[in-house]
């Protein structure tokens, strides 16, 4: 009968207090790249026959943002301010791509020919991350 020696040794590892900072840097540093979410911010209001987005913009701004507002099928548009990128009257769509934004309010609205309900337009805010580059879509909150 063989006997076989196995040999024992511990391995040694770093301590715990080695990894609870990695760790706690790794989570925190998830949490500030999810705080960027909230860079961009949208209030959609009416005045009579118009319609004003307010954007707001934080530190650091994106690169670019496109604003779009969405119109009851069939509104006339008699207006927009400032000029848009892109207007389809078909689809009652406005587009707006503002490069460069700055920090603070951003401002568009739009002159219809008769008021309309507020409920059924809608509005949306599209820009990337800046440091990430991920694709965010903001709804506007309605006034």
């Amino acid at each position: 009968m063989i006997k076989l020696k196995t040999m024992s040794y511990k391995r040694r590892y770093p301590g715990r207090l080695f990894f609870l900072p990695l760790l706690v840097s790794i989570v925190l540093g998830s949490g500030t790249v999810d705080c960027l979410a909230e860079q961009v911010a949208a209030t959609l209001q009416q005045q009579a026959q118009n319609l004003n987005l307010e954007v707001s913009v934080a530190d650091p701004p994106p690169t670019s943002l496109i604003a779009v507002m969405e119109l009851p099928p069939q509104t006339k548009i008699q207006a927009t301010s400032p000029r848009n990128a892109k207007l389809d009257p078909k689809n009652s769509q406005i587009k707006w791509l503002v490069k460069n934004p700055r920090t603070g309010k951003l401002r568009f609205s739009v002159t219809v020919s008769k008021p309309i309900d507020l409920s059924k337009v809608s509005a949306e805010i599209l820009y990337r991350k800046p440091a990430g580059g991920k694709l965010i879509k903001i709804d506007a909150r309605k006034r």
